[in-house]
C-alpha cells in the first residue's frame, strides 16, 4: 500500500484530499483483483462509501478531484505512467486501472531483478 501513496503523491495529491486515500483503496481493490473484471461504479464505489462512512458519489466526486490535482500539477508523470501520451484528462476507471497496470508491471520487473540477483 506504500507503494501506491508514493505513487499518488509523485503526481501531485497528497493526502489533504479525501479522494487521496479512495484513490489508494481503488487501485489495491483493483490489483487484488485482476483476475476479474470489476466495474467501478457497482464495485468499487459503494464499497469505499461503506468503508469510509460516506456516499457513492462522494466517492466519485474526490476520487475526480484527485485526478484533476494530478493532471494540473503533473501530466508529464501521468504520461509515464500511462506509457504514452494522454490527450485528455482520464476517467476515475481510467486512472485506477493505469496506476494499478504501473504499479502491477513495476512489481513484476522488480521481482524478475532479485530472481536475477538470487541466481548469482
Amino acid at each position: 500500500m506504500r507503494e501506491v501513496y508514493h505513487l499518488i503523491r509523485k503526481l501531485g495529491a497528497t493526502s489533504k484530499y479525501k479522494g487521496y486515500y479512495f484513490v489508494a483503496e481503488a487501485v489495491k481493490i483493483s490489483m487484488d483483483a485482476q483476475e476479474r473484471p470489476i466495474k467501478i461504479t457497482k464495485d468499487i464505489y459503494p464499497f469505499l462509501a461503506k468503508k469510509f462512512k460516506s456516499t457513492p458519489m462522494n466517492v466519485e466526486h474526490d476520487i475526480r478531484t484527485v485526478i484533476n490535482v494530478c493532471w494540473t500539477a503533473n501530466k508529464k508523470t501521468m504520461d509515464e505512467i500511462a506509457g504514452y501520451s494522454l490527450n485528455y484528462r482520464p476517467t476515475n476507471s481510467e486512472f485506477v486501472d493505469m496506476l494499478a497496470y504501473y504499479l502491477s508491471q513495476t512489481h513484476d520487473i522488480q521481482e524478475g531483478e532479485q530472481r536475477n540477483l538470487d541466481r548469482l
